[in-house]
């Protein structure tokens, strides 16, 4: 015969089951990790980063510990004093690492190419299987980038020896060894008077 329960003992207290966070909470949990990591990245109080960005240091508090609900232009305030684009705050595009796709790395040696004397020539540094960047060193004339050309993607030309000018749309600069230019291939671009000795490492998204 079952044991029967008194009536007058209080019933046993009722446990809601977990409930799993929504999408929105985990998109404010990733942003306000963002919002405090890019202050920290910036040394950057939260003094300084509300005047800068004109919010008041509790609300920049707030939305790093993921307690406020910001607007899109207080967003891009911040993104603004923090040295970002909004779309790098929000973290578009950003892929995670699990996605890249792997490749066998690729271990290039180009020896004696600063003492050639008259070498010319593009040597492809690119691995196999990249599914993103492409690099090469030129040594002399620069290819197809002696006359103007846009393409898709970004570009990084650095010069390692020689001097050349490169002209990426309204904006040119004679490029010595050391300089750099990063810049969208979307834009026009040509590179000119080029030195004898001239030698590019040339890093390009792949098309």
């Amino acid at each position: 015969m079952p044991e029967s329960r008194d009536a007058s003992a209080p019933a046993p207290p009722v446990v809601d089951p977990p409930v799993e966070a929504s999408a929105a909470d985990r998109a404010t949990a990733q942003l306000a990790k963002a919002v405090a990591s890019a202050r920290r990245t910036a040394e950057l109080t939260l003094a300084a980063t509300a005047a800068g960005s004109g919010l008041s240091p509790a609300y920049i508090s707030q939305i790093e510990s993921g307690s406020a609900n910001p607007t899109v232009r207080s967003l891009a305030q911040l993104a603004g004093v923090l040295g970002l684009e909004l779309h790098e705050l929000l973290g578009a595009g950003r892929a995670d690492i699990t996605d890249n796709s792997p490749f066998p790395a690729r271990f290039t040696t180009l020896p004696g190419l600063t003492a050639m004397p008259d070498g010319q020539g593009t040597w492809d540094t690119t691995a196999h299987g990249v599914t993103t960047l492409r690099s090469r060193l030129i040594r002399g004339e620069p290819g197809d980038h002696a006359r103007p050309v846009r393409h898709v993607g970004e570009e990084l030309v650095v010069v390692l020896a020689g001097q050349c000018r490169l002209r990426v749309s309204d904006t040119a600069r004679v490029l010595n060894p050391g300089d750099a230019c990063h810049f969208a291939a979307s834009e026009e671009h040509e590179i000119s008077q080029t030195s004898d000795d001239l030698l590019l490492l040339v890093v390009l998204t792949k098309e």
